[in-house]
Order: structure tokens, then C-alpha cells, then sequence
């Protein structure tokens, strides 16, 4: 629901105005004759967007959008006035107003198009907060952030990357890939770009030169992708030291989590996407008749194996389906059991993304 407030000296203008708008039954409208009273409302509450007429008594419509702003007020503001000389309508526009629309002519069309200004209003509004938040969280990141174009140029920086390499944020914009990564000449960043095309994304071992001179062992995921019609290299980087420790961090929540599965008195597996068997439980091991021993196991066992003839490419498919998109579901799967009885089990399914894009299945046994 969109929240209107509507400011206009003119009564019977409101409540025409508050019926034409709250038709479509996604607007709220609330209504006052004065901006003085607008304010005392403002005062209690917010709304998504404003509506005001130009010429009123006392503070007019610009005014009030002025004092507003003045406030620190950002909440969407559209002009709705029967004056149309273009000297207001720039000075609206100037003093911060979304937008203009005039008074006149066929209500039914001039609602229509008040609705729909309100609605983009309020969407451009909310596109912004989006992308001030999504650019404070890359910004604030712990770690570090370039943006490249095609020629090697750094366009983009976060605060992480300036830190680690010494440098302020407008220094590091006019340079290029090869001011902090010497062996990146223009003709090998050019075959690099090449290959990150035909892969999609690569992670590499570099050094990268801090502007003191100091070397820095790092690595570098690499991705391309085509952003406002222009082709962009996003590159995350981390010191290896932060990198194993990070490594350490996640295998011993890995050790933990497998530790608490083999624990369980319910059959428990970890499925890659292409269906290879990556862990499973004590009460699996008892089931399939195969212990699972890590990089140790004898030999690689295939989840669509253990499902019952028939149904293997079927179930295959729903692994895959929910690995890679790292959906939750509750399936029914038949099973074959070392003893050879079928067993229809049904598993809590969940996908996770795994490292080096390899996405995995969780399968959880739901007890009768």
C-alpha cells in the first residue's frame, strides 16, 4: 500500500481527488487544506509520497517543498497545480520536486496519469535507498573491490582496497590494472580479458604493488560482466594469509557440521548438483553399506545409484534443479538399501552454493 498525502486549499478538489486515486486499491490518500497543517501531520508520521498544489494562502507549494528539503526530507514530492508558466514549473523542478503535473482537461485521464506518477515516484524512490544501501555494503566490505574496464582502467575502488594498497580512493582512479600488478602488460591483460570471456570467471595468485613499493601475496577472483551497456571486470581480492585463515575457518565449521550428521539416528547426505555423493552420515554409511572416508573413499558413489530403477533420472533432475538454485523442498525419493529393499524416504532438501561455483544438496530424512 502507497501512502498519499495530499495538500490543497480547495475541499471539494480532495475529495474528488481522494476517490479517483484510492480506486485501484493500492493508494492511500489522507488529506489536509493547509501546509501549516501538513506539517503538523508530518510531524506524527510518514508518508511514501506528497502531493501539492502551487498557489495556496500562506506557503505555497514551492515553498513547502523547499522547507522540506531544507529538513533533510526526501519523501517523493509531485507538484499538482492549474498554474502552468514555465518560470514554476523550472522552479519546482529545481527546488527538488519529482514531478509537475497540471490541472485541467478530462479527470478520468489527469488522475490516471497523477496514479501513475505517484507510483514512479515512489518506485524511483525506493530503486535509490536500494542502491545507496547495496553501494554503502560494497563500499564498507571487509574485502577488496575493483571495478575494470576492458583497457586494464580502474574505475572503481572500495575503502578495503585503498587500505591494503596505501593509496587514496582518486590516485587509484587514474591508474590501471598494471600500476599495481606489474605483470599485467597491456598485451597480457588483453589475453587475459580474452579468456575471462570464454570462462566467465577466474581466480588467480598474484602480487600486487602497495605505494610504498611493498609486494603483497593476493589472490584474485575475477568476473566480466555487461553492466549499462558497457563490459566491466569485477575483481574481489584477499591476502593468501586471509585467505587460508578463511579456508581453516570454513573446513572446521565443515568438520563440526559433519560431526553433528554422523550423530543423527536419520539418514543424512550431501549431493554435488551432478549428482556425486560428497558426505553422508553414519546411518547413510549403514544404509548404502559404504563408510564415508573423505578424499580417502574408494571410490566415487553417485546419489542417483542408490534411487530405485526408473526413477534416477527423475531424481537426478531435482538435485540439480535445487543445487543451483539454492531452493528448499520436501521430496520423496525411493531408495535401494545394501540389503537390497526399497525404502521411499522423504528428505528436507536445501542447495547451497559450494566453492568454485560447485553447488550442493543437503538431504535431511524427515522420521515418519
Amino acid at each position: 500500500m502507497i501512502t498519499v498525502l495530499f495538500v490543497d486549499d480547495e475541499p471539494a478538489l480532495l475529495d474528488v481527488s481522494r476517490l479517483y486515486l484510492e480506486k485501484t486499491g493500492d493508494l492511500k490518500v489522507e488529506t489536509c487544506f493547509s501546509v501549516e497543517q501538513a506539517i503538523e501531520l508530518l510531524k506524527e508520521r510518514s508518508y511514501d509520497v506528497i502531493v501539492s498544489d502551487y498557489e495556496m494562502p500562506g506557503i505555497d507549494g514551492i515553498e513547502f517543498l523547499k522547507l522540506l528539503r531544507n529538513l533533510g526530507d526526501p519523501t517523493p514530492f509531485i507538484i499538482f497545480t492549474g498554474r502552468g508558466r514555465e518560470h514554476v514549473v523550472i522552479e519546482a523542478l529545481n527546488s527538488g520536486a519529482d514531478f509537475y503535473l497540471q490541472k485541467g482537461g478530462d479527470p478520468k485521464s489527469q488522475f490516471a496519469e497523477l496514479s501513475h506518477k505517484i507510483r514512479l515516484a515512489v518506485e524511483r524512490k525506493r530503486n535509490e535507498r536500494s542502491l545507496q544501501i547495496t553501494r554503502h555494503s560494497v563500499d564498507k566490505a571487509s574485502i577488496r573491490i575493483f571495478w575494470f574496464d576492458t583497457r586494464g582502467r580502474i574505475i572503481y575502488v572500495n575503502e578495503a582496497a585503498c587500505r591494503a594498497l596505501g593509496y587514496a580512493p582518486e590516485e587509484l582512479l587514474r591508474m590501471t590494472i598494471g600500476d599495481i600488478d606489474p605483470l599485467f602488460t597491456k598485451e597480457e591483460w588483453d589475453s587475459f580479458v580474452q579468456r575471462l570471456r570464454a570462462h566467465g570467471s577466474m581466480v588467480l595468485q598474484a602480487f600486487h604493488t602497495r605505494r610504498d613499493r611493498e609486494t603483497v601475496a593476493v589472490e584474485v577472483s575475477f568476473t566480466v560482466r555487461d553492466f549499462q551497456e558497457r563490459e566491466i571486470i569485477f575483481a574481489y581480492s584477499w591476502s593468501a594469509g586471509e585467505w587460508a585463515a578463511v579456508k581453516t575457518r570454513t573446513m572446521q565449521a565443515e568438520i563440526r557440521c559433519h560431526r553433528v550428521a554422523d550423530a543423527l539416528p536419520f539418514l543424512y547426505f550431501e549431493v554435488a548438483t551432478d549428482g556425486t555423493l560428497i558426505f553422508w552420515n553414519n546411518m547413510a554409511s549403514a544404509f548404502i553399506g559404504s563408510q564415508y572416508r573423505g578424499d580417502a573413499n574408494p571410490k566415487v558413489v553417485m546419489f542417483p545409484d542408490l534411487v530405485l530403477k526408473g526413477q534416477q533420472a527423475h531424481v537426478a533432475g531435482i538435485i540439480t534443479r535445487v543445487g543451483e538454485g539454492c531452493q528448499s523442498e520436501i521430496i520423496q525419493v525411493p531408495l535401494v538399501g545394501i540389503d537390497g529393499i526399497n525404502r521411499t524416504v522423504i528428505f528436507n532438501a536445501h542447495g547451497y552454493a559450494g566453492e568454485h561455483g560447485r553447488n550442493f544438496v543437503q538431504l535431511l530424512e524427515i522420521p515418519p
